[in-house]
């Protein structure tokens, strides 16, 4: 099931890449391929046995700050080399997307499990609701008259 939406989120992307948008447009289509993040993100996150489980949670949270540190860096780095192109938007922006959300509640399950001494993968699920629907949110921040 998450080898399909995939397989459907990069056919949407790809045409939606190709065709000119306009802004609405493009937020409803870039809100709609976060919903088939999240979807991915809480099939991934159903799994028992995650990686994660089997370190410490100190390491979770060193990984995760080295790893945003490296992702903030890609994303300046695309975003101050790509030009105007509607195909350099929407595609890295659902790559994007997913690896942000993914290693946000890699992060916080983390700390929380090094917090609570619980194993990192129960708290994999409560912070992916909070964070798709906060994210999920700011999306839809630009389709409100007057912003």
């Amino acid at each position: 099931m998450e080898k399909l939406i995939w397989v459907l989120m990069f056919a949407v992307a790809t045409v939606a890449s190709f065709v000119p948008l306009e802004p609405l447009v493009l937020s409803l289509l870039v809100f709609g391929l976060f919903v088939f993040i999240s979807v991915s993100l809480f099939q991934r996150f159903q799994r028992d046995d995650h990686w994660l489980d089997r370190v410490s949670p100190l390491v979770g949270v060193g990984i995760g700050i080295v790893a945003f540190i490296v992702y903030a860096g890609v994303f300046v780095a695309w975003f101050n080399s790509s030009n105007d192109s509607q195909v350099w938007q929407v595609i890295p922006q659902l790559v994007f997307m997913y690896m942000g959300v993914y290693l946000f509640v890699m992060t916080t399950a983390s700390f929380m499990a090094g917090a609570t001494r619980q194993k990192p993968s129960r708290f994999f699920r409560p912070v992916l609701i909070f964070t798709v629907f906060f994210y999920g949110a700011m999306l839809l921040l630009p389709l409100q008259p007057g912003l």
